[in-house]
């Protein structure tokens, strides 16, 4: 209880005023509500956990926990032998300082994992021992013995057996009946392989095999594919044969740009890609003539039926010399000859005599 100095030693005696509820040096009272770790030393925490040492299996250990004595905590740990596996029963008992006080344990793994706990006692309960089993046991394991409620304390025994579970023959080879292999089958014919440049119908390896000639007509495995030459006629061919001169819109290797413009828009050729939904280029030309007429200019605009302009083409008044429409200068045309179209517009005579170029745009 005394230092070597004769001073007091105040954890011993905190702890074992928690534990009995003791009056200490001076007559001073136990004190209360002390923190759960507040006179705790390195075995509190699982880095400090005191190593039970097995001997023929078993172990034991033994310590004071007490909540009122700030040392609610004292950490275990259990080495198994390597590689061994097997039951592992632990048993925790002890003597309360009063009837009623309860220790548990828990039990983690070396990855702080739990394992088990002891079953919780009721505050009324007599018990002063608990024990767990864990089967199929290896490696390290962590046991933390403490004080359950505020408090409670007493003086406990910690016992550890381990009996490793041995792997081996549980019956005799000697008397087992050993029955007779069963018979090999017949040995086939080797397969005679499949030729594809000198195609056999008759030989079963050539049953789903396309070959490069002399396949019979309708012959399954060639159904879906190309034969060599290519038949532009067949649908499997026209997926991937080359593009042929003349191009056929049919292959898919014959783009547009294999095509000719189109001849005449208004006669399209359904075999040239370029003539789907095809339109006329822009023309563009000059006012010949304008005059006022009300709020509107008349214009006379050199293109017509000859250039292929129709009633339903568009028409705007450029800006200068550029391709810029010029902002009112929308066209209404109102009549279209072979030579030229007539329109107004909602231009003056001197917007019309500086921007004298007329653009055409088909519908």
């Amino acid at each position: 209880m005394l230092g070597k100095s004769g001073a007091p030693n105040w954890r011993a005696l905190l702890g074992l005023c928690g534990l009995f509820g003791l009056f200490v040096i001076g007559g001073g009272a136990c004190a209360r509500n002390i923190p759960g770790d507040s006179s705790s030393g390195p075995d509190a925490k699982p880095k400090g956990a005191k190593t039970l040492v097995m001997e023929n299996g078993e172990a034991k250990a033994s310590g004071i926990v007490t909540y009122p004595g700030g040392d609610r905590v004292d950490w275990k740990l259990i080495e198994l032998p390597e590689k061994a596996k097997g039951g592992l029963d632990i048993k925790l008992s002890w003597t309360p300082p009063r009837p009623g006080l309860q220790l548990a344990f828990d039990v983690f793994d070396e990855w702080n994992t739990p394992v088990v706990s002891s079953k919780k006692s009721s505050k009324k309960s007599k018990a002063k021992s608990k024990s767990v089993r864990i089967d199929n046991a290896k490696g390290k394991y962590f046991v933390r013995v403490y004080a359950v409620n505020r408090g409670d304390a007493g003086k406990y025994r910690l016992s550890v057996e381990f009996k490793e579970t041995v792997a081996g023959i549980q019956f005799d080879p000697l008397k087992l009946e050993i029955p007779e292999p069963p018979k090999l089958a017949a040995v086939p014919e080797p397969e005679v392989p499949c030729d594809e440049f000198a195609f056999d119908v008759k030989n079963p390896a050539c049953k789903n095999i396309c070959p490069k000639s002399g396949a019979p007509p309708g012959w399954p495995p060639c159904a879906n594919v190309c034969p060599t030459p290519p038949d532009k006629e067949l649908p499997q061919c026209q997926a991937t044969m080359p593009c042929p001169n003349p191009p056929d819109r049919r292959i898919k290797a014959c783009g547009p740009s294999r095509f000719p413009k189109c001849p005449d828009i208004k006669n399209p050729d359904p075999q040239n890609p370029n003539c789907d939904n095809a339109k006329a280029d822009p023309v563009t030309t000059r006012v010949l003539k304008y005059e006022v007429q009300g709020s509107d200019t008349v214009l006379t605009i050199g293109a017509g039926t000859n250039q292929g302009i129709a009633k339903g083409w568009r028409a705007n008044v450029l800006r200068g010399d550029t391709d810029q429409p010029m902002s009112g200068g929308d066209i209404t045309i109102i009549r279209v000859d072979k030579a030229a179209t007539i329109g107004k517009v909602r231009l003056t005579t001197d917007q019309i005599k500086a921007n004298d170029r007329v653009k055409f745009s088909p519908p």
